[in-house]
């Protein structure tokens, strides 16, 4: 099973683009960090970061709601690629392919209370798309052809 859920932070507003094919990808950087205390007591944070890729449906949501700074938790998997560039160097990369999104933390102010995120105002939290049931959001389990992932615009 390759499963993946992570909570933390947006490291940067979504660069949304809409493919050739007509569907739509969303890519972002996204913070998670751990602290613990060091042999001498003194605590110590770690953050890793992660590259996120969003497709369809999914990738509407973020473009609307996920700024930097942003926290939330996200459920997806580790995705490897690779292409090689014009000078013949090959590139690697790790991804986490996004396909669920729970919204946690403050609330943004600019956000109108007669959308979705109206009762993220209200509640403090609102769940974008069941964690559990991936099903539930239309569009949030289409998988990328292989072609379409290795062509990404950025």
């Amino acid at each position: 099973m390759n499963k993946v859920q992570l909570h933390g932070f947006c490291g940067k507003d979504p660069e949304v683009k809409t493919l050739e094919s007509g569907k739509k990808v969303a890519k972002f950087t996204f913070a998670t960090s751990e602290s613990y205390k060091d042999s001498a007591g003194v605590k110590q944070t770690h953050t890793e970061w992660h590259s996120i890729v969003v497709w369809d449906k999914l990738s509407d949501l973020c473009e609307k709601y996920v700024k930097k700074g942003s926290e939330f938790i996200l459920e997806g998997k580790i995705s490897y690629r690779d292409y090689t560039d014009k000078d013949g160097v090959k590139k690697y990369f790790t991804e986490i392919i996004c396909n669920g999104i729970e919204f946690c933390g403050k609330k943004e102010s600019e956000n109108k209370p007669d959308d979705k995120q109206g009762e993220y105002q209200k509640s403090g939290k609102v769940e974008v798309k069941s964690m559990s049931n991936p099903d539930d959001l239309p569009g949030a389990n289409i998988a990328p052809e292989n072609d379409e992932l290795s062509n990404l615009p950025f």
